[in-house]
């Protein structure tokens, strides 16, 4: 992706290593590493410390990084007493790795839709029934949902609460009354070092890509990159797990596995396909689900 927005973070004992600069295009084909955050301090405590810091003080838009985990991974209370292995990320995954979307970036990104959608004044004055305001004929304010979309995640449907403000860097919004200020920057939110690419969702566009299938039929891509190796063919039967599809993306392979025994119905690759992140790479129709089905009457 692009980086969109940048903060790299300073200050007493803090330096930051990297060749980023807003506009910077990062591709697939290289080495993931985009900085080095770096700290020193007189003691540990303090270190960890400033380092969290720094990590929550940074701010790359544009392209998902692993900032929120590390800043996670540092107040881990097996990293703060120093007691160190290498299973210590698989064994906590769960907590260092939250899933799903935090309520309040949804929140963020409708108050960001709704925003876009107001009229710009033409000579100091507004017209009324131009600002997206739901108001009614004789009834109460109706809902302005918006349909969203982050990669990898199902669909949702979020409104703008009351009394968000949003600028061209920033939205604040009050979510169960917690007020949030998230950064922003093109369909791009992020806090702490954590960021979200928030997408618009078009149901009908969805549908006619071949998005529709989704849930455990689909196997999508893991991340832009490239297809090296495809080893099936539409029609071919496949076991649960059998290696389907090879995708390198930042000096690194990504098997693709059938997610359970079944019939390729569809393959929308080749080798040497260039793939954008949840792209639509094949789909497995599981073995006998159209077995028992009531077939419509004509």
């Amino acid at each position: 992706g692009t980086v969109l927005s940048l903060n790299e973070p300073a200050g007493e004992g803090v330096r930051t290593d990297s060749g980023l600069s807003e506009g910077t295009e990062v591709s697939s084909l290289y080495d993931p590493m985009l900085s080095k955050v770096i700290v020193h301090a007189e003691d540990r405590p303090t270190a960890l410390r400033r380092l969290r810091a720094a990590l929550a003080d940074t701010v790359t838009l544009g392209v998902p990084t692993n900032a929120g985990f590390l800043r996670r991974l540092l107040a881990h209370p097996d990293v703060v007493s120093g007691a160190l292995d290498t299973g210590l990320v698989e064994r906590d995954a769960e907590s260092l790795v939250p899933e799903g979307v935090p309520d309040e970036v949804y929140a963020a990104a409708a108050a960001v839709r709704l925003a876009e959608l107001a009229p710009a004044p033409r000579d100091g004055w507004t017209d009324p029934f131009s600002v997206p305001n739901s108001w009614r004929l004789g009834g109460s304010p109706a809902p302005l949902p918006f349909p969203l979309r982050v990669p990898g995640l199902e669909p949702v449907t979020a409104e703008a609460p009351p009394g968000t403000r949003v600028t061209d860097t920033t939205v604040t919004v009050t979510v169960d009354g917690i007020t949030h200020t998230l950064h922003r920057a093109g369909n791009w939110l992020g806090r702490d070092g954590d960021s979200w690419h928030v997408m618009d969702h078009d149901p009908v566009a969805a549908a006619l890509s071949g998005a529709q299938h989704g849930g455990a039929d689909t196997l999508a891509a893991p991340m832009p990159g490239t297809v090296t190796v495809v080893k099936v063919a539409v029609g071919d039967e496949v076991e649960a797990g059998q290696s389907l599809l090879v995708v390198e993306a930042m000096k690194m392979e990504h098997v693709i596995s059938a997610p359970h025994a079944g019939t390729v119905t569809e393959l929308d690759v080749t080798p040497g396909s260039t793939v954008a992140m949840d792209q639509i790479l094949a789909v497995v129709s599981a073995t006998g689900l159209s077995e028992g089905r009531d077939e419509p009457v004509g």
